[in-house]
Formats: structure tokens, C-alpha cells, sequence
């Protein structure tokens, strides 16, 4: 499938390219643990399977003269494969420390350090580890994709059986020439799409105004979506989670899936309810832990998928379709159902608030502001924000990467400055998988966060009268 010579980046994909810098990599990543190592030879003919499917794998982002225009997504020919596969010895395990901790110190500097933006933004990372055994770290820059188009990727990665199927190898020629451009037609190129750019805005704009003449019940809706921007960005919980340096501390947690979905059934709602009930109560330990006990609740982040269920897998786009909603989360609820139902009708009450369908909106009337502007007005919007959580559809079947079985898969959200904890979530073969990112100045403890997160989840279950939530092993 050939690739779209140039196409301008989404509003969606801008905010996550122009969110990068040094205290913020907006970088997603995976870390799967194999049973053991896949044949060399096979692995690169996956991942070139996958870059055939995605062509957003080969394709790097060119920015446009004077930041005229959006920047673009365009082939890079100079695309090399071996640049963005490649593998490491096996990483070292101080005795008497856990192994998946050590993978986890291992690929953490790998994480927060930053993309060569002139090339594809992704890399694949094989790793040794004992026992003739594997991990893979698959990190790409959140301006791709977002959790769904991730997994696009490793499905195109993957396959269904051991054996897998027969694949064609990257064709053996060097990477093309780097391709000197005539700043002239360029130049003018850009005017053109600026043009066109702010004839899109404009549309937008006249396109709200009409609808507010035609339903003026429009325009209360944006007073309501602005208020709420407004209460968000003045709220101020105590929580010593804002403090923000560079260093990123990962790590991962695994429990059992079943009894969490019995607490679903149990006490209704949605399973995203469960999880930040789960994650409310370890907050709520962590703060009093730390002598804040007049902190009630932290301003959250939780992603919402925009895509339609026919297209999640392999018919996924790359690129981001998301949108997010904040909710004030009760950390100081002791009892598990309590902190559930206060959740859950948080949950509902901003699910159904104009801002899940305007927020898209502002972002594509801010998409042609300066670089420096953009980064001011989405720190500005974030600025309360402590808490990252965002639960990625998962895979419930077995999945194989060049005859190695995929025991495990953590996924790691990036963090946000002023929002120094991130908690990705991640289904696989009847466990959850819950991966943490924690910046090392606002929570150095990350090991005692993770005890309270098991905890806490064990307490869920024991409240709601179900199985008992235990932690597994891969």
C-alpha cells in the first residue's frame, strides 16, 4: 500500500508533536516480555509487514518554512530499517533484584530521551534476558498515534500462531539520498496550505456560529464548556504532585482481570469506573503516606477513545482520535464502594458535558497558532492537572512476534508538565496489565506507590464481595 506523498498533520497529532520537549517526551511505549528469543530474520520481516500496512511508519514530519502552515507527514527517503530495529545484550540484574524491575530501569533513560524528528518516529528494541529468554521495548511518538492506532501496530507486528505466517523481507538497498529541496516552491506551497488551513478554521467557526442561530441552546453549551475549562484551570487540591523534573521512573503492576470484571457486574457502571476506583484508593494511601491529609481529591485525566469498535485492530488509522475528560477524583473516600459510585457518576456527568465534543473543536481553531503560543495555551488548560489515566483496549488472545510468544505487555503513557503520574492500563489474556510513569522529583517512592495500587485493588474486590483480586506473574 503506497503512502500519501504529503499530508498535513491532524489538530489531534499537532497537540501531541508540539506538546514534546525536555520535561514533556510525549513518547508511548510497550514493553512486552517474550517466553523466549524470536528468530532475527522473522522479527525484521514483521516489522516490515507492519510498515507496509502503516505507511505513517516511514514517513517523518517535515515542518513548513517559517511555520506557515502545519507541518506534514511525508515519506523519508532515507528510511532504514535497521536504524529503528535493533537489539541489546542482556540487561544486567543486580542480585537479589526483581527482573522485571531491572527491564524497567534498563528501557527507562531509553523512554524519556527524545526522536530524531527527521526520521519515522518510532524504534523497536529487542532485549536480552535470561534463560534464552526475550523482552521487546516499542516505543513511537504520541503525535502517530494514539492507544488504538498502537495497537494496530503490534497486531501488524504479531500473529495469531506460533508458526505465524509467510512474509516477504525488507528489500536489500541502502536508504535513498537525503532530498535537497528549492526553498522557492516550498515557500509557496506553505502560503498555499495556510491558506487553505485558515479557510478550514473559518469554516468551522461560521459553521458554530449558524448553529447557534438555528439552536440557541448551542451557545449555553459553550458557556458551560468554557466554565468548565475555567473551574478546571483555577482548581487547586494541596497535592504535592506538581513538583517536575526529567527523570521518568517506570514500572508495572498485574493482577488477575476476572475479579475486576466481577466488581463491574457487581456494582455496574464501566470498567474504566473500576480502574480509577482502583487508583483513587492508592492516591489516596500515597498522600496520606506523605503527611497530606487535607488533600480531598486531584484533578485526573482520562483519554476517551473517539473511534468506533469496527475500527480498533488492524483497521485502525494511524494518527490520534481521542479526546479527554477531567474528573475531580475522590482520593479521600475510605470505603471502595463510596469512592465507586461517587466515580462513576463523575464519570457520566462529564462523559455527557459539551466539552467531549468541543474540545476536538478547540483544537482545530488553535492548530495555527505559533509553536510557542500552542505550548502556553495547552500548559495553561492542563495546568491543574495531576494524574494521567488511560485504559488501552487490549488483546484477549494469545499473540506471537516471530515464533516468540508474548507473555506480558506494559504500557507506558507519557506524562504532562504540572502532571507528573501517568497509569496506562492494558488487558492480555485474562490479566491486566497496568504500567506506571512517575517523574522522579514529584514521586521518588514509586515502589511503595506500587504496593498501595495492589492493595487497594485487593480491598476493591473484597468490598464488592467478589473473587479475590490477586497479582500474577509472567
Amino acid at each position: 500500500m503506497p503512502a500519501e506523498i504529503s499530508t498535513p498533520l491532524t489538530p489531534e497529532d499537532l497537540s501531541m508533536l508540539y506538546s514534546d520537549q525536555p520535561q514533556q517526551r510525549t513518547t508511548m511505549s510497550m514493553l512486552m516480555l517474550l517466553d523466549h528469543q524470536p528468530d532475527p530474520r522473522r522479527l525484521r520481516g514483521a516489522v516490515w509487514r507492519a510498515v507496509e500496512a502503516m505507511p505513517r511508519m516511514r514517513q517523518r514530519v517535515v515542518p513548513s518554512p517559517m511555520d506557515l502552515s502545519l507541518p506534514r507527514w511525508e515519506d523519508d527517503a532515507t528510511f532504514d530499517l535497521d536504524y529503528h530495529v535493533r537489539r541489546y545484550a542482556e540487561a544486567s540484574i543486580p542480585e537479589g533484584e526483581d527482573e522485571l524491575r531491572a527491564l524497567f530501569r534498563t528501557v527507562g533513560p531509553i523512554y524519556e530521551r527524545p526522536f530524531d524528528e527527521s526520521r519515522p518516529l518510532w524504534e523497536l528494541i529487542e532485549i536480552d534476558r535470561p534463560d534464552g529468554r526475550s523482552a521487546i521495548f516499542f516505543r513511537l511518538h504520541h503525535a502517530m498515534a494514539d492507544g488504538v492506532g498502537g495497537n494496530a501496530i503490534l497486531a501488524a507486528i504479531t500473529d495469531a500462531e506460533r508458526e505465524g505466517e509467510a512474509m516477504a523481507l525488507p528489500p536489500e538497498k541502502p536508504p535513498g539520498g537525503w532530498p535537497e529541496e528549492d526553498s522557492q516552491p516550498s515557500l509557496l506551497e506553505a502560503v498555499r496550505n495556510r491558506m487553505r488551513e485558515d479557510f478550514s478554521r473559518a469554516s468551522v467557526v461560521a459553521g458554530a456560529l449558524w448553529s447557534g442561530v438555528k439552536n440557541p441552546s448551542t451557545f449555553a453549551s459553550v458557556g458551560q464548556f468554557v466554565q468548565e475549562i475555567g473551574d478546571d484551570a483555577a482548581f487547586d487540591s494541596g497535592s504535592p504532585l506538581q513538583a517536575f523534573g526529567r527523570a521518568r521512573h517506570l514500572s508495572g503492576v498485574t493482577l488477575d482481570f476476572e475479579p475486576l470484571r466481577e466488581v463491574k457486574r457487581e456494582l455496574g457502571g464501566q470498567m474504566i469506573d473500576v480502574l480509577l476506583t482502583g487508583v483513587a484508593g492508592a492516591m489516596g494511601r500515597w498522600h496520606l503516606a506523605h503527611g497530606h491529609h487535607d488533600v480531598k481529591e486531584i484533578l485526573t485525566m482520562v483519554p476517551i477513545n473517539l473511534r468506533p469498535p469496527s475500527e480498533f485492530g488492524l483497521a485502525a488509522a494511524l494518527g490520534n482520535r481521542t479526546t479527554g475528560v477531567s474528573i475531580r477524583l475522590p482520593i479521600a473516600i475510605v470505603d471502595p464502594v463510596e469512592r465507586f459510585n461517587a466515580i462513576h457518576e463523575r464519570m457520566l456527568a462529564r462523559k455527557a458535558s459539551p466539552g467531549v465534543e468541543m474540545m476536538p473543536t478547540l483544537a482545530h481553531l488553535i492548530s495555527g497558532a505559533p509553536r510557542w503560543l500552542y505550548r502556553r495555551l495547552a500548559l495553561q488548560l492542563s495546568n491543574s492537572v495531576e494524574l494521567i489515566v488511560t485504559n488501552v483496549p487490549g488483546i484477549p488472545m494469545p499473540r506471537y512476534v516471530a515464533g516468540a510468544e508474548i507473555t506480558a505487555g506494559y504500557p507506558i503513557a507519557p506524562t504532562a508538565p504540572h502532571t507528573p503520574v501517568s497509569i496506562a492500563l492494558y488487558g492480555y489474556r485474562g490479566r491486566l496489565f497496568i504500567g506506571l510513569d512517575a517523574d522522579g522529583t514529584a514521586m521518588p517512592d514509586l515502589a511503595q506507590f506500587e504496593g498501595m495500587l495492589r492493595a487497594s485493588f485487593k480491598e476493591l474486590g473484597e468490598a464488592a464481595g467478589v473473587s479475590p483480586v490477586v497479582e500474577t506473574y509472567a
